[in-house]
């Protein structure tokens, strides 16, 4: 049995050794570095991931970020889904009695139960886990620095920089954890607040308004852009405003954040010509890659001004041995994409061909309804100089003409299809509304097998589900190609055309 074979325990703590060697070392347990470890122990190589707190494995992927939020916004989405039936008042008497304690502890227990299957993998594929910060010393060397033993070196052939991100903290942000709070702190709340104010429309701070709205807290997001979550499409973004400010959420947009001041247990917030009071200062604005202290600059490897680490199509800096995901490398920073990235570097780093990096995959944004899209918006369409009706088409259909959205009394959703006008293949998808994060699957499996629209007629879709929105906006695209109501097949493609996911 060869060395990388010989089953060890996945923990190491105060290791002995002062000198291991690796055919891969991970700095970092998120999911790029988990899915790493994962591909690269299947080909048989000996991995260890560093992780300065194991007791935490995951980060904020499962402890503070991903899967607490989601798991919050899950159950109470699922409570407010259930006011077309029984009515407002059951709502408002569910949301009243519920126990705040028994809420995160559902949150807490989901992030325990996924911490325990990613240590059943690293122990199912003997991945050692050292305790400690780790830091790059050469291209082949790492130094350890365990809490409560000497550091050692260790050695490997390929070094994977996974080391996430965290909230961006600005110095002149009266940060204490109670009253002006990050997504690190928010979650850690002895009591839910009557009031909240959030600085940043992004994903996070969304995110959040939806949650909090729902437990019945005044919520207002304040941002100094005009619209919610930039890159989204136009229409869909003022959908998913439309739905959050009936759930109860107040936007204030536009407004520089001036000044903060706290008076006893209140934060008063100025922005631009608004003054808020609140409970909470939820600061949602940005995240950064935690890319200091870990000898980048030792070993000339280049960041951006935000701390990301640049890299190739392949995820490897400018040593060539030496790889960097997920949040560390900065945007999408999603954990859907980091997982994928963390599995390329393993394949890459080993020999083995899976391809190029997939250039079309989705964003999912959980806000109460949730959102998700694929391929360009109809803004980076017409930028580029194309128009809608000579270039392309939108096809549109409503939650409200969708059966299962009307028997689930949805009031607000909406599934957008935008079609190139001469080819017919699919250039984006974008919904928002219930199940969005799952519909938009379906989607992506004809966009990157080079599908055109006529492709999601041949479906035949389960009646009534909301998946049927795909149909519905199918022919509303091809009605008004075909407006004589004669629907054609698709033209062939050029060999050119069938190479591009995104042709117009």
């Amino acid at each position: 049995m060869s060395k990388a074979d010989q089953k060890e325990p996945s923990y190491i703590k105060n290791k002995d050794s002062t000198c291991e060697n690796y055919d891969m070392i991970i700095i970092g347990s998120g999911p790029a570095g988990i899915h790493a470890a994962v591909q690269a122990s299947k080909l048989k190589k000996r991995v260890c991931v560093i992780e300065k707190m194991p007791d935490h494995v995951g980060g904020c992927w499962i402890h503070t970020g991903t899967l607490p939020s989601k798991t919050l916004r899950e159950s109470l989405a699922t409570i407010h889904s259930i006011r077309s039936h029984v009515g407002e008042t059951w709502v408002s008497r569910v949301v009243n009695d519920l126990h705040t304690g028994k809420l995160f502890g559902r949150a807490h227990k989901v992030s325990m139960q996924e911490e325990n299957l990613v240590r059943t993998h690293m122990s199912n594929n003997s991945i050692h886990l050292l305790e400690g910060y780790g830091s790059l010393e050469n291209r082949f060397s790492v130094r350890v620095v365990p809490p409560d033993s000497e550091p050692y070196t260790i050695n490997g052939d390929y070094i994977l920089i996974s080391t996430g991100s965290r909230p961006r903290r600005p110095a002149n942000i009266p940060f204490d954890g109670w009253r002006v709070v990050d997504s690190d702190e928010v979650l850690a709340l002895e009591n839910v607040p009557k009031s909240m104010v959030i600085y940043g429309a992004g994903v996070v701070g969304c995110e959040y308004a939806c949650i909090f709205s729902a437990l019945g807290v005044e919520v207002t997001v304040v941002d100094s852009r005009s619209r919610i979550l930039q890159y989204l499409d136009r229409e869909i973004g003022n959908e998913l405003q439309n739905s959050m400010e009936s759930l109860g959420v107040t936007f204030v947009l536009g407004k520089t954040l001036d000044h903060i001041q706290i008076i006893g247990p209140r934060v008063v917030t100025v922005a631009g010509d608004k003054t808020l009071d609140s409970e909470v200062l939820f600061y949602a604005a940005g995240r950064i890659s935690c890319t200091e202290r870990i000898g980048l600059e030792r070993l000339g490897i280049k960041k951006n001004d935000r701390g990301a680490i640049i890299v190739n199509e392949n995820f490897q800096t400018c040593i060539s041995n030496i790889y960097a995901a997920g949040d560390a490398i900065g945007p999408p920073a999603l954990a859907a994409t980091s997982s994928q990235q963390g599995r390329h570097v393993a394949c890459h780093a080993f020999g083995v061909n899976i391809g190029s990096f997939p250039k079309d995959f989705p964003v999912g944004v959980y806000t109460i309804p949730e959102l998700s899209m694929v391929g360009k918006t109809e803004e980076e369409l017409t930028k580029s100089g194309l128009k809608e009706g000579a270039d392309y088409v939108v096809g549109r259909s409503h939650y409200y003409e969708i059966a299962r959205g009307y028997i689930r009394g949805d009031s607000h959703g909406l599934l957008k299809i935008i079609v190139c006008f001469h080819s017919h293949r699919i250039l984006g998808i974008h919904i928002v509304g219930d199940d969005a994060c799952n519909l938009i699957h379906i989607g992506l499996a004809i966009m990157t097998q080079g599908g055109r629209v006529q492709d999601i007629l041949r479906l035949v879709f389960n009646y009534p589900t909301l998946a049927e929105g795909f149909r519905i906006a199918a022919f509303n695209a091809l009605n008004k190609i075909f407006p004589d109501g004669v629907i054609k097949p698709p033209p062939k493609l050029t060999e050119d055309e069938s190479k591009k996911p995104l042709a117009g």
